[in-house]
């Protein structure tokens, strides 16, 4: 199998699966428990923090553990809900970023266009939509939330730039950093007050753990839920001790090894996406002209159904993707790339191909033959 759907999920590192294992026969005692087992288990879940705070750049107690960006997203958009504020996204992002809004309150929901064609948010309609809200609604309250990365083109946004407007008009800020996150050396601006989280499993770590980032700049302390008081009472619950675990050596793991990472990704990438564009007439790369991370390549064939060719290079046991994973089910066509200028027909003709530390380079060749051979086949059943 060549899987090339590495923004969906990515196959969690042999060390990763070791560390869980081991955490599962060692570490089943309840963290919150004061006997040894308890400690063990502790002990085992700070080394763990340290090694996911070491990679950030950030102090220990600015890490809590969740299931996943979806639920820190959630838990810090549901906190600002509560209290009346609007929120500012683009059309283009994950429903973990815009969905809770969108269900409960869509008429506080103010999507910032794009730059053309770019993918990238328009930071002078951000502005001004900022300045609108403050001067003509009573000096309305505002969150801003995007994801760094946006996982279908892998086109990064201007973060601090997002930041300093942020900052300028007094607006928290939710940053998903979970397309990015070991993808490209990010500076992450700690001291914007921003909330930052970000899901594992992109990281080849387990599923079902991921992280909010609350640093001392953050504006106001959100709790996700209360329970038992768990996490600095931010999160209550049991910790999932052997997945948090595993998050901890993905992190080291891509720590020690990030320039490397990225300089093999972006080869990978590059090497894709240039035997494609001398081979395949009538195709263009989404994102290029703007600044992406290196795994990302989505590519629209003109002519041809996209599913099918999904599908296609399934059958010859390639893995790639249309859309999000979490909107894979959706009939509808991509809302970034029709954003970014795509007709609806085009935005159906579009494939994302993500790879990851674990692809190789003796892959590029058969798959790109498959994509070639495949594009020829629809085009001439198409017409």
């Amino acid at each position: 199998m060549i899987f090339l759907d590495n923004n969906a999920t990515t196959r969690p590192l042999a060390e990763v699966c070791t560390a869980v294992s081991e955490g599962m026969e060692l570490c089943w005692g309840n963290p919150s428990s004061i006997h040894s087992k308890g400690n063990q288990a502790s002990t085992y879940m700070e080394k763990a923090r340290g090694k996911v705070a070491k990679f950030l750049g950030v102090s220990t107690d600015s890490i809590t553990f969740t299931s996943g960006a979806t639920e820190a997203n959630e838990a810090v958009l549901r906190h600002y809900l509560a209290k009346g504020y609007h929120l500012f996204s683009s059309i283009g992002e994950h429903p973990a970023i815009t969905g809770l809004y969108q269900k409960y309150s869509p008429n506080r929901v103010h999507f910032i266009p794009y730059k053309t064609n770019r993918g990238e948010w328009n930071l002078d309609a951000l502005k001004n939509a900022l300045k609108s809200l403050r001067m003509g609604g009573g000096n309305q309250p505002a969150i801003i939330a995007l994801a760094w990365a946006n996982g279908e083109t892998g086109v990064i946004q201007e973060i601090e730039g997002i930041c300093e407007l942020a900052g300028k008009f007094q607006t928290p800020i939710l940053v998903d950093a979970t397309q990015i996150l070991g993808r490209t050396s990010c500076n992450f601006p700690w001291n914007s007050g921003a909330y930052f989280t970000f899901s594992g499993h992109k990281l080849h770590s387990p599923k079902g753990v991921g992280v909010l980032v609350q640093t001392r700049s953050t504006p106001e302390k959100v709790v996700i839920q209360v329970g038992g008081g768990q996490e600095s009472g931010i999160r209550g619950g049991t910790e999932n001790v052997p997945g948090i675990i595993g998050l901890g050596v993905a992190c080291e793991h891509r720590r020690k090894i990030l320039p490397e990472a990225i300089g093999f990704l972006k080869r990978l990438r590059d090497t894709f996406e240039d035997t494609l564009l001398n081979s395949v007439p009538d195709i263009r790369i989404n994102g290029l002209e703007s600044n992406r991370v290196p795994n990302t390549s989505n590519i629209t064939f003109f002519g041809i159904d996209g599913m099918a060719l999904v599908a296609r290079l399934e059958a010859k046991n390639i893995m790639c993707s249309q859309v999000s994973a979490c909107s894979s089910g959706s009939p509808d066509p991509s809302k970034i790339l029709q954003a970014m200028g795509l007709s609806k027909e085009d935005s159906f003709a579009s494939v994302r191909f993500a790879f990851g530390i674990d692809n190789e380079i003796s892959e590029l060749t058969p798959a790109t033959q498959a994509i070639i051979q495949e594009v020829s086949k629809l085009r001439s059943i198409y017409g």
